[in-house]
């Protein structure tokens, strides 16, 4: 019997060992906060900043909007759409645009709208219609909107997302296009991590969003004729203290209020994301964003690394053809501060077809970034970055008979 249990016990611990279990990351700092999950990071680089319970799925509500416009970019840069393209609206949409208790900025298909116009509605004042109408015009449908973005989330390396809207409406505030075979309360969720991958993509592949994310107001056609003026949800925009430009608000029925914002901090771009406000009030999204960009500025400091390290180039003068190389000052990253870690460059290679004359601003090769301490090396896509290496100083070129000596050697 005891035999019996063993082997049971075995089994079981078994399959319990086929479970993926999800990669605790470190962050530079972990700061603290009343949200249920804060998240920044180097927008350029991906490096995480500060992560408090980054990891957990929660619901973000509109903040879902981004991938949508992120799609919808695609098929611009495509040349599929075009923002001054003129486009009705479909009768569905149209209907549910006008349910003041789900939508904000009502539409009709009597007139036509730009895209631009629609991704205002979306960006701005956070329109639900808005949002499935680009999700219509990137995809044909809802249905089908939801499987290319899953797609597009699973290519970044997001594990089995799951979309039930385009606007992150939950399925049951969907009205006529809810999906009756799940629960009405199925919503999208992400973690905090995870939103500021998305963000990452669509600040870095298409910066041109941020001038939509960064508009105060913006005016838009009513069905009756007049002019509605958009008002922009995100409060931060225009704060001087990290030039916030955008990106967007959300707001859960049960969990309370999310933000993701980009900014800057000591000049570096950042994407900053708090989800979940619970039982606090909706304006801590803007103050626990302020609250962790500050503690990100008070507990780091910017590093450029530092590389002790040479090229060979066969025909470069003096030296035996090795070049010194060192990265431009502008490649920057973020370690704890009063902490003694160096933020070093390794794994060097050089490109190809690299020869003399060199001037200092000439690229020559690249190497990968190497941290004293894990937590610094923490980066959203778990990938470590490259840095540009250029000459300490201009090289000349070495006569004929120097570069043969140097190419044998």
């Amino acid at each position: 019997m005891k035999l019996l249990r063993y082997l049971k016990l075995g089994a079981a611990i078994a399959g319990m060992a086929v479970i993926p279990v999800q990669t605790v990351q470190a962050a530079v700092i972990t700061p603290t906060t009343v949200m249920r999950s804060a998240v920044s990071i180097q927008s350029d680089t991906g490096q995480v900043l500060a992560d408090q319970n980054g990891n957990e799925r929660l619901p973000i509500a509109s903040v879902s909007k981004l991938i949508v416009v992120y799609m919808l970019e695609q098929k611009i840069q495509q040349k599929e759409l075009t923002l001054d393209q003129q486009v009705t609206v479909p009768k569905n949409i149209a209907v549910f645009s006008q349910n003041t208790s789900i939508a904000n900025v009502p539409m009709t298909t009597h007139r036509t709208y730009t895209i631009s116009q629609i991704l205002d509605a979306t960006l701005i004042e956070s329109s639900n219609a808005g949002a499935m109408e680009l999700a219509y015009l990137v995809a044909g449908s809802q249905e089908d909107y939801y499987r290319q973005a899953e797609k597009l989330l699973s290519g970044w390396g997001i594990k089995n997302p799951k979309m039930y809207s385009a606007s992150g409406l939950s399925n049951g505030d969907l009205g006529s296009f809810s999906d009756k075979s799940i629960s009405p309360s199925a919503e999208n969720a992400f973690s905090a991590r995870e939103v500021a991958l998305i963000a990452k993509h669509v600040v870095n592949d298409f910066p041109n969003i941020l001038e939509y994310t960064n508009k105060q107001t913006a005016l838009f056609p009513l069905p009756d004729g007049s002019v509605k003026t958009l008002k922009s949800t995100n409060a931060l925009l225009g704060n001087q203290s990290y030039q916030i430009d955008g990106l967007k608000t959300g707001t859960t029925p049960k969990n309370g209020s999310n933000l993701v914002t980009h900014g800057y901090l000591e000049d570096q771009p950042v994407i900053t994301v708090v989800l979940n406000t619970d039982d606090n009030p909706r304006e801590e999204i803007f103050n626990q964003t302020l609250s962790v960009l500050s503690q990100v500025q008070e507990q780091t400091e910017l590093k450029t690394p530092q590389t002790n390290s040479s090229i060979k180039i066969d025909n470069a003068s003096g030296n035996h053809g090795q070049v010194d190389v060192v990265a431009k000052k502008s490649q920057k990253f973020f370690i704890e501060k009063n902490v003694d870690d160096r933020a070093t460059v390794k794994s060097i290679v050089s490109k190809k077809n690299v020869a003399a004359p060199l001037q200092k601003n000439e690229e020559i090769g690249s190497g990968k970034i190497a941290f004293g301490q894990k937590s610094d090396a923490d980066f959203i896509d778990g990938k470590t970055p490259s840095v540009k290496l250029y000459p300490t100083k201009n090289v000349e070129k070495a006569d004929i008979f120097t570069t043969l000596i140097q190419k044998v050697s």
